[in-house]
């Protein structure tokens, strides 16, 4: 427990979503539904209480349409929790070293991730939750790497899978005031199932054992 793990695989896992997901583009329709403009979706990783402090600031940092991002929680899966092993050991693909890379056997966690869209108009709101819920059922897949420090030299692809809560709470202003802006605001969640690896340092305490095998069989010798 003196060991300090720390691979940035949380900081990957949320990187890798908003990638899968900041790319939403929402159109402006006339009335007779043809489009006029097309507006680019601001992503911020903040809870939906910050960024809505920020749209009424006087800076004004975020404008609508805007989604936030946050960590809701890490827990650990018991579905994928088998037994208790060591790890796998894993070769360089050019077979060009002695020596096999110890994967010590990373903790399956999830990790709940809160997103909040934010909008001024009906139509926009929308076109977001149509953007995204089509592509999650039943979930999507986003593509990550084995820390460094167990494969040097090479890459080791992890695939973990984003799984959509199946429900959005939509919320409308029912008090406001004549200088409150009009927002429409939606929460969801997800889950990212991910890992989290231990320590990989090498520990030069253990004791080391030497056997010589190195012998000569001999004929005629007679056990006394």
């Amino acid at each position: 427990m003196n060991k300090q793990p720390y691979y940035f695989e949380i900081k990957d896992l949320i990187t890798q979503f908003i990638s899968a997901f900041d790319d939403v583009v929402i159109s402006r329709y006339n009335k007779s539904r043809v489009i006029q403009d097309k507006i680019e979706v601001r992503y911020a990783y903040a809870p939906k209480e910050r960024v809505l402090h920020d749209l009424i600031n006087k800076a004004q940092h975020i404008t609508v349409p805007a989604i936030a991002v946050s960590i809701g929680g890490v827990s650990r899966d018991e579905t994928r929790v088998f037994n208790k092993i060591t790890g796998s050991y894993s070769e360089s693909p050019d077979l060009t070293s002695e020596v096999s890379d110890l994967l010590p056997s990373p903790v399956p966690v999830n990790v709940s991730v809160n997103m909040s869209i934010i909008t001024r108009f009906q139509t926009d709101m929308d076109q977001i939750i149509s953007n995204f819920v089509p592509y999650s059922n039943p979930y999507i897949v986003i593509s990550w790497k084995v820390p460094t420090d167990f494969v040097q030299g090479r890459t080791e692809e992890i695939r973990s899978q984003v799984e959509w809560s199946g429900d959005i709470s939509l919320n409308y202003p029912s008090e406001l005031t004549p200088t409150s802006p009009y927002r429409v605001t939606a929460d969801t969640s997800f889950t990212i199932k991910g890992w989290l690896f231990p320590d990989n340092s090498k520990d030069d305490g253990k004791r080391i054992f030497y056997i010589d095998t190195r012998f000569i069989p001999v004929t005629g010798f007679e056990y006394m």
